[in-house]
């Protein structure tokens, strides 16, 4: 399993959070600034991409905020925002403020970039870091700032009973569907915080399935991994079954079913195949399902 799969829901679980609730989160991200508008950043020349970027207001004036989100270190990273600092100043001539938010605790280097000619520094570039576990979550519950709510699992200060209060205030402002948005992240968070006890995050669990397990079953994203996990399934049955019965079938198989992505259709190849006599007549049921 790569480090890029498992980074996925959590990134994924950061984005959406942003692009749901910027405008309150980033002047708690970054005192003194406020949100102007979201920019669609395509960085030239690269392959790289970044994560969010903002026009904001900071301190009277326009800037752009450049918000990268890792979930483990890279040891590329102060490269990386450089690459991105001097493309987005590029692109807007605005001065750019770069920054990276790491919702776990991990080891860092320095976030500084430097360029060095023996003793001397050719370039020096600074990033800024945000680490989500140094920050007091009693803080925000004192405060009411319920969009930041579901960055609360991964904050030292955290317990079951703060956040279990926090799920509730979260219900009492939301509606039904962003609530469940929340609810899903929160729990994304959750699961691989590391400033929780073990017992705390059971707790939280606990009440969760309890109380919210069918109304998390209606969330978009749950509904589509379920559908995608079960063709999953059904397209290894499938190939499990092709390799039992015609095993010299088994690439051609496997070239047909991976294009099949709806249910009916696996359970009608599926059938077919079950009742083809030869492996001559498999393989022309095969070839009337491609593509």
């Amino acid at each position: 399993m790569t480090d890029e799969y498992q980074r996925q829901p959590y990134d994924s679980a950061l984005k959406s959070l942003l692009d749901d609730q910027a405008s309150e989160m980033l002047p708690e991200i970054l005192p003194e600034c406020a949100l102007l508008g979201e920019q669609n950043a395509e960085i030239a020349r690269t392959n790289l991409r970044p994560d969010l970027v903002y026009l904001i207001q900071y301190r009277s004036e326009h800037h752009i905020l450049n918000l990268e989100l890792q979930t483990n270190a890279d040891s590329d990273m102060t490269y990386r925002m450089l690459l991105y600092h001097v493309e987005l100043f590029g692109k807007y001539r605005l001065p750019v403020i770069s920054m990276v938010m790491y919702p776990f605790e991990t080891s860092l280097t320095e976030p500084i970039f430097r360029e060095e000619s023996g003793s001397e520094i050719l370039l020096e570039f600074h990033h800024r870091v945000l680490r989500l576990w140094t920050l007091d979550a009693v803080q925000y519950i004192r405060k009411r700032v319920v969009s930041m709510y579901t960055l609360l699992p991964a904050m030292k200060g955290a317990n079951a009973s703060l956040l279990l209060q926090a799920i509730n205030e979260m219900e009492l402002k939301y509606t039904r569907t962003d609530f469940v948005r929340h609810l899903v992240r929160f729990r994304t968070i959750l699961r691989r915080s590391m400033t929780l006890s073990m017992q705390d995050k059971q707790i939280v669990e606990n009440h969760m399935d309890i109380t919210y397990d069918s109304l998390l079953d209606e969330d978009p994203e749950i509904q589509e991994r379920v559908a995608k996990a079960k063709i999953a399934g059904q397209q290894k049955a499938v190939l499990d079954f092709m390799e039992v019965r015609f095993p010299s079938l088994i690439q051609v198989a496997q070239e047909q079913v991976i294009r099949l992505n709806k249910p009916d259709e696996l359970s009608r190849l599926m059938k077919q195949i079950a009742l083809a006599p030869d492996e001559s007549t498999a393989r022309w049921v095969l070839s009337t399902f491609a593509a």
